[in-house]
C-alpha cells in the first residue's frame, strides 16, 4: 500500500507556504504543482486550498482549474508601503530619481540571505527586471543587497555565504573572498555597482539609507539595462544614487 506523504509543517505553515509560491513571475499554479512543491499530498493541499479559497486568499479559476491569490492577498502591495514608513518618507526623492537617471528606481530592505523591495518607482522605458513591491532577490548578488551588508556586522555577512553564492550568470561572484573584498570596497565609496551579476544584460546602482541610531537597514538603487547603466553614464549615476540615499538619511 502506497505510503500517505507526510509534512513536517503544521497546517497554518503549509498555508503561508502556499502563499508564497505565487509571485509576478508565477501568477498560476495547480494542484499538482502546489503539492509537489510543498511535498505534501494532493489531499493535504486541496484542502488548505479551499480553506484558503473561503477567506479570499486564494481563488480558482473554473476553467483552467488553476489557483492564483486572491483579492484578500493583492491587498499586501498597500499593506508594505503603509506598514513601513520609509516608502512614504523616500517617494519624492525616489520619483525624482527616476526623472533625472531614467531609470526605475527601488528601497529594498534586508531579509535574512535576501532583499524585499518595499517601493518601486516605474522609469518611462522600463525593462524586464523581474523586480517589484514584495518580490525577494538573493542580496549577494544585487547592488541593493550589497549596499546594505557592506555595513553589517560579520555574522549577517557569514551567514549570507554560508546560504551559498551560487551563480546566476557568468558574473555573478561566487567566491566568499572576493564577496568579502566587493563589500568593503562599497563600504569605503558609499555605493554599490552591480553589472549582470542577477540578470544577463542588466545593471544597478545603489546607496545606502542610514537611519538615526546609525544603522542601514534599506538601500536606494536604480536598474536599467547595461545599453543605458554604461561606462559613460555610470559615473553620473551614482552621484545621483548616493545623492538620494543622503537625501533620505536625512530625512529619516
Amino acid at each position: 500500500m502506497k505510503s500517505k506523504v507526510r509534512s513536517p509543517f503544521s497546517s497554518l505553515e503549509n498555508a503561508l507556504r502556499i502563499l508564497n509560491l505565487f509571485s509576478m513571475d508565477e501568477t498560476e499554479l495547480s494542484l499538482p504543482e502546489i503539492s509537489k512543491r510543498l511535498e505534501i499530498g494532493k489531499s493535504t493541499a486541496h484542502r488548505l486550498l479551499q480553506t484558503l479559497k473561503s477567506e479570499g486568499f486564494i481563488k480558482k479559476d473554473p476553467r483552467t482549474n488553476l489557483y492564483s491569490l486572491g483579492t484578500s492577498i493583492l491587498a499586501t502591495n498597500k499593506i508594505i508601503q503603509s506598514r513601513f514608513a520609509i516608502c512614504n518618507i523616500a517617494s519624492p526623492f525616489l520619483q525624482k530619481l527616476v526623472e533625472e537617471s531614467g531609470e526605475s528606481a527601488h528601497i529594498a530592505k534586508l531579509q535574512d540571505a535576501d532583499v524585499i523591495y518595499l517601493h518601486k518607482i516605474e522609469c518611462n522605458h522600463p525593462v524586464r527586471l523581474l523586480s517589484y513591491i514584495g518580490k525577494r532577490n538573493p542580496a549577494f548578488c544585487t547592488s541593493s543587497g550589497q549596499a546594505i551588508l557592506a555595513f553589517q556586522p560579520k555574522e549577517v555577512i557569514d551567514k549570507v555565504i554560508q546560504n551559498g553564492l551560487s551563480p546566476y550568470t557568468s558574473k555573478t561572484i561566487t567566491s566568499p573572498d572576493l564577496f568579502q573584498n566587493k563589500l568593503k570596497q562599497i563600504q569605503q565609496q558609499g555605493y554599490a555597482l552591480s553589472i549582470e551579476e542577477l540578470h544577463e544584460g542588466v545593471a544597478s546602482i545603489s546607496a545606502p539609507i542610514w537611519s538615526r541610531n546609525n544603522r542601514v537597514l534599506y538601500s536606494v538603487s536604480i536598474a536599467g539595462p547595461i545599453q543605458r547603466i554604461n561606462k559613460d553614464s555610470i559615473p553620473k549615476l551614482i552621484k545621483l544614487v548616493m545623492k538620494t540615499g543622503e537625501a533620505i538619511s536625512k530625512k529619516l
